[in-house]
């Protein structure tokens, strides 16, 4: 997979941040999501030293939809990016977690293919998948 811009990939970072802080009003939760070298680079940006939320959070938090509270923590964690150009491969591997994780959910499209089951089949009775599917011989 090719990465992907950091522009894009800080975009990502923050539409996930803001989904999760609607869902579950929770920091823990966004950052449990990733692996430990990445939350250690992303941390400082949104928790204090003491683990209480930054107050870019906390606004995010209040209004997650909003597209400025959004951009204010994209130009924080691009800020930071820039400070720490090392950090792009932490940025890349959050953005290819959270691609991973949007694709959890999605349903699975097969087209062009015959016979194909997806999912659980339950029946009270006989079930004939096929061509032949003439149940009277």
């Amino acid at each position: 997979m090719e990465p992907i811009t950091s522009a894009a990939a800080i975009a990502a970072i923050v539409t996930y941040l803001a989904k999760k802080l609607k869902d579950d009003k929770s920091i823990s939760g966004f950052l449990s999501d990733f692996t430990e070298a990445s939350v250690n680079w992303i941390r400082p940006i949104f928790l204090k030293e003491d683990g209480t939320e930054e107050k870019i959070v906390q606004k995010l938090k209040e209004s997650p939809e909003s597209e400025i509270k959004q951009n204010a923590v994209k130009v924080a964690i691009a800020s930071e990016l820039e400070d720490n150009p090392d950090a792009e491969k932490w940025l890349q591997e959050m953005a290819k977690i959270i691609k991973e994780k949007k694709g959890e959910n999605q349903p699975v499209s097969i087209i062009n293919s015959k016979n194909v089951v997806t999912g659980t089949v339950k029946a009270g009775g006989s079930i004939i998948i096929g061509d032949n599917n003439n149940a009277s011989k």
